[in-house]
């Protein structure tokens, strides 16, 4: 969760990107040592891109670091998974996409049984690897970056099997542009997992409604229902940019 001082130097940088140490600091009234520290914190939570000097927004095209996206809201990424994982039944064959709210959702199905699994997510298969769940990890290319496959041969391998439900996994969903992603490689997975699914849910936690990305993923309409997070939002309602069934929790 991001202070106050934090909120105030994304306000500075949503009116210019980039900015300098010396501006930021003169405009926040604090010193450049201050402004400094915040700027680290705030990169490891993906929120800023570190500049020479200073600092600016993240481009549509940069995608944070699996490690900074984890810790970044996380109680809303738990509350996702606790629901999700509560309507999955056993006997199912399930589809759990790339993602840190996937992987809190692995988590709470790893104390679970008589449930098989499929991933191209390296995280998500170590996370399930002692439990007591049928998991088959997606073959393929490594994505370093994220620790997932991706390529032609996972998305060979994901083409030959059915899913009752795949749990996706997005950057942002917006009216115009619809559901997003960081990532070509990993986009094509995700459509791969789509084609074969008979339900299509997205865990999206609610910063990311009004949120564009790179590419688009699929059409808002492929997707059965999104699960996220009631309260106050303190920015875009879901529903200005969801027509389908939304699942607050």
């Amino acid at each position: 969760m991001a202070t106050e001082r934090e909120k105030e130097i994304l306000n500075f940088l949503g009116k210019k990107s980039p900015l300098t140490v010396e501006e930021l600091a003169a405009s926040l009234h604090v010193s450049e040592v201050t402004v400094r520290r915040d700027l680290t914190a705030m990169e490891r939570q993906g929120l800023i891109v570190r500049k020479r000097g200073g600092a600016s927004l993240p481009e549509l095209g940069f995608e944070p670091m699996f490690n900074q996206r984890q810790k970044k809201n996380i109680e809303l990424k738990q509350a996702i998974a606790k629901y999700a994982a509560s309507m999955i039944q056993e006997g199912e064959v399930i589809a759990l996409d790339v993602g840190t709210t996937t992987a809190e959702l692995a988590r709470e199905l790893a104390k679970r049984s008589g449930i098989t699994v499929f991933t191209s997510c390296i995280q998500v298969a170590s996370i399930l690897a002692k439990s007591n769940l049928q998991v088959y990890m997606i073959g393929g290319l490594i994505r370093k970056s994220e620790m997932s496959m991706v390529g032609s041969i996972a998305q060979e391998t994901i083409l030959k099997f059915n899913f009752d439900r795949f749990y996706l996994g997005i950057a942002g969903i917006s009216q115009d542009a619809g559901p997003t992603d960081y990532s070509i490689e990993e986009t094509e997975i995700k459509r791969a997992f789509i084609q074969r699914s008979k339900e299509v849910v997205a865990l999206v936690d609610r910063t990311k409604f009004g949120e564009s990305s790179l590419i688009k993923v699929c059409e808002a309409e492929r997707i059965d229902e999104v699960i996220t997070n009631g309260g106050d939002f303190g920015g875009p309602h879901p529903e200005a940019h969801f027509r389908g069934k939304i699942t607050y929790v």
